[in-house]
């Protein structure tokens, strides 16, 4: 009935006067959790015919339907049961549909897509000479423009120095395109469902979270290769319950976990969340999200 919100995100830290205790919010009840968690207007792609409505039932196709039934089946097996494909394929279908439709999702589509054209553009003009420039933007806009607007085109450019703004139709087609893709992946990946032996499992506005671990990391295995052999999915179903899945072969059991599992996992969900944490209690370890700024860990970059 109640859930703690820690406001991580940098837009919750550029105003200094605010107190740590003011990024920690008592949400109540699940219209609370609505007003407050749910990012406005994610889903419309402002095409007419279609609304966030029409978005909104395809995710829930997408597991969320299911989700009551494959808990409660969850909670009906014992320890070291193996997992049935009507336990695995509906968590596959809603872990992708966590994958795709959340704002960080968004955020890395509209990253790489940006700074791939950004490096692209940047080597085009750095090829070009001022009257390249002048050249080219006469041809566009039917205009002569002076050497020093040009000069200033051309180093906005190299620079990358502007900004792009991207639909939210941009996102939701990248979304429902790779969805399928995502679900595939899961399934064929080793899962295992883990129970809480007492301490509760935290979740975020990124639910699904996954990398390379560090150790891992080299040019084969880049930090965010979902399909590279060493990487690691989190996944928390309810307080009590969270998959992990890997690329290791072995048995897909349900395992009764201690602290020290359920720490990593509340540590790997915290840290890759990007603007909120949710808890059922405040905690000592989620503090430091409302006294610091710690940024999402990975970015994509063109170096």
């Amino acid at each position: 009935n109640v859930l703690f919100m820690y406001k991580k995100g940098e837009k919750f830290f550029k105003d200094m006067n605010i107190k740590p205790d003011e990024r920690v919010i008592e949400v109540k009840g699940e219209n609370g959790l609505l007003n407050i968690g749910v990012e406005k207007h994610l889903y419309d792609p402002k095409i007419e015919g279609i609304s966030s409505d029409d978005l909104e039932s395809i995710f829930q196709e997408l597991g969320e339907n299911d989700y009551d039934k494959v808990i409660s089946e969850i909670n009906g097996l014992k320890n070291g049961s193996l997992i049935t494909e009507s336990i695995k394929y509906p968590l596959c279908l809603m872990m992708s549909s966590m994958r795709v439709r959340t704002p960080l999702f968004k955020k890395e589509i509209k990253e790489m897509d940006e700074q791939m054209k950004k490096h692209l553009m940047a080597k085009n003009y750095e090829r070009m000479t001022i009257e390249d420039v002048m050249e080219h933007a006469k041809e566009v806009t039917k205009k002569e423009i002076t050497k020093e607007f040009a000069t200033q085109i051309r180093d906005s450019f190299v620079n990358k120095k502007y900004t792009m703004n991207y639909p939210n139709a941009y996102f939701i087609k990248h979304a429902l395109l790779l969805v399928e893709e995502h679900i595939d992946i899961f399934h064929q990946m080793t899962m295992t469902i883990c129970k809480s032996n007492g301490r509760f499992f935290i979740t975020n506005d990124t639910p699904l979270v996954y990398f390379v671990p560090k150790e891992h990391v080299n040019f084969y295995n880049p930090p965010k290769g979902l399909v590279t052999p060493y990487c690691e999915v989190f996944f928390p179903l309810s307080k009590n319950i969270a998959v992990h899945m890997t690329w290791r072969k072995g048995k897909e059991e349900i395992k009764e976990v201690g602290r020290e599992v359920i720490d990593g996992f509340n540590y790997n969900l915290s840290h890759n969340s990007l603007d909120f944490i949710f808890a059922p209690m405040k905690t000592n370890e989620l503090e430091i999200f409302s006294k610091e700024y710690i940024p999402y860990p990975f970015k994509f970059a063109i170096h």
